[in-house]
């Protein structure tokens, strides 16, 4: 009986359960053993020459180890590249996007999604340890431009600096070379950067939604992660700020601001900034959706209170 080798095995290991024909025959295992470990029902064929463990669940990111196993020159892209990402605000359309060389060959699969490109540089592929390319996440970001509302493709621009820790000069290094009447979509994505607030990337949806809305309104000055040194605190960083009017916002939504550490640690900070003339206000979860145009309003009043107060 036809078995795996060693090597054969630690491929399938570190490759989602996925090998090519080239993985299995350097892995030591002839033709004639693959097409026996195939008959004995071993091994599956998943694509023509990518082929699968079938005690390995076959998720997401096993389909994208196997097209990638079976053709060596797409690229995961799209929403397929962003959940790899771990992006927010991402649809779940259950296929692999991929960007495919013009005269690449075509993919037969229900599940594969491919978009016939050259527009792309060298530099914004990024290959896994686990035999995956995948866009890199400014160009994932781009690649976005196509699908997402423009609120959400910047909410994923925020993260994917914050992530990656990348500037304003990464983000639209990936579209300026590609700009053509043929591609709109990237007009959008450089439209969506020019919307970003100063200042460092935002943490959450959150913020993005309520900066755009305070923006909107007609609060000036205001960047995000405003760094500032509290005497007797240290080092903090407002997510929203207006630095002018000493006025600063922060949004509570995440689990720790409400455990008795991370409460006792808001009032230290807000009592410190309150000591040099800074005024925070808070905002938590509830008062976003459909309080969020009544949050708007409330700051926005105390935003004109604290400019008449110092003028």
């Amino acid at each position: 009986m036809t078995q795996f080798t060693r090597a054969a095995l630690a491929h399938f290991g570190t490759h989602h359960g996925i090998a090519s024909i080239s993985d299995l025959e350097n892995a030591g295992l002839s033709r004639y053993a693959i097409r026996s470990l195939v008959r004995a029902g071993s091994l599956e064929l998943v694509l023509q020459g990518a082929y699968r463990l079938p005690a390995v669940p076959l998720d997401e990111i096993g389909r994208c180890a196997a097209v990638c196993a079976a053709h060596a020159d797409v690229i995961v892209s799209g929403p397929t590249a962003g959940r790899i990402w771990g992006f927010r605000q991402l649809p779940r359309d259950h296929r692999i996007h991929l960007l495919v060389p013009p005269t690449s060959q075509r993919t037969i699969a229900g599940w594969v999604q491919p978009y016939r490109t050259s527009a792309f540089h060298p530099e914004d592929v990024v290959v896994r340890s686990d035999g995956i390319s995948v866009t890199s996440r400014q160009r994932t970001v781009l690649d976005l431009a196509r699908t997402l509302d423009p609120m959400s493709l910047l909410s994923v621009a925020e993260q994917a600096m914050s992530d990656g820790h990348l500037g304003s000069d990464d983000m639209r290094r990936v579209a300026i070379d590609w700009l053509s009447p043929r591609r709109p979509w990237l007009r959008s994505y450089l439209e969506v950067l020019d919307q970003r607030l100063s200042g460092g990337a935002a943490d959450s949806h959150y913020e993005v939604l309520l900066g755009d809305a305070l923006k909107r309104a007609g609060i000036g000055g205001l960047v995000r992660q405003h760094s500032i040194n509290l005497p007797g605190y240290g080092p903090a960083l407002f997510d929203l700020a207006v630095p002018q009017l000493r006025w600063a916002i922060e949004i509570d939504v995440f689990p720790t601001h409400f455990e008795t550490a991370g409460r006792g640690s808001d009032k230290w900070r807000d009592r410190s900034a309150n000591k040099v003339g800074w005024s925070v206000a808070r905002v938590v979860q509830a008062d976003f959706g459909s309080s969020l145009e009544a949050t708007v309003g409330r700051l926005l009043a105390a935003y004109r209170q604290r400019l008449t107060a110092l003028r």
